[in-house]
């Protein structure tokens, strides 16, 4: 499967030609037996809780992870079966602007419970971490690792435009794949 961990638009509300291909891609990806399971970054998010990735979602193309109960303040699981029989846990929490995303890991109600669940777990989520940020982002607000859920085996993280992949004592491999493009020319320069 694929897992895209925020902004896969760069707004809300996207351009037609933009969802147009975003959609084909996707429905080409679909034909081939690959689902994708996102959430939303800080880009394709609004404050109204809509986004062009439910549209998406709702034609079949994907999966968004991100389900949280508003009124329990709990994730909700999304299961991957694998044709062993096996099972991959997926959950997340989306990116808000200005890190307001920071609210949602305080109130969540379930964290232990999501920790302690067994077998194979991936956590998506769209945050810049403190401990995993060069001197490049200095300047930039960030979040403590400790905002996770502890106890996954893969943490696919979104927002920063930097490559990083490592593994961390009580949590798991944790990786930053860099962006689908770089935005300027120093991430081209840099990001080859």
């Amino acid at each position: 499967f694929l897992i895209i961990a925020g902004d896969l638009f760069n707004t809300s509300i996207p351009s037609i030609d933009a969802l147009k291909q975003v959609a084909l891609s996707m429905k080409e990806i679909k034909d081939n037996n690959i689902p994708i399971y996102l959430i939303p970054g800080s880009h394709d998010f609004s404050p109204s809780g809509k986004t062009m990735l439910d549209v998406l979602e709702n034609s079949g193309l994907c999966k968004n992870v991100f389900k949280y109960d508003e009124n329990t303040k709990r994730l909700e699981l999304t299961h991957h079966e694998l044709p062993s029989g096996e099972t991959i846990t997926l959950t997340g929490i989306c990116g808000l602007a200005g890190g307001l995303e920071k609210m949602k890991y305080e109130e969540l109600s379930n964290k232990e419970e999501i920790e302690s669940i067994p077998g194979f777990k991936i956590f998506l989520f769209h945050t810049l971490l403190e401990e995993l940020k060069d001197f490049s982002f200095d300047k930039i607000e960030t979040e403590s690792i400790s905002i996770l859920p502890k106890g996954f085996n893969y943490y696919a993280g979104g927002h920063p435009h930097f490559v990083y992949s490592k593994y961390h004592e009580d949590y798991g491999i944790m990786a930053y794949p860099g962006p689908l493009y770089p935005n300027n020319f120093q991430e081209l320069e840099k990001l080859r």
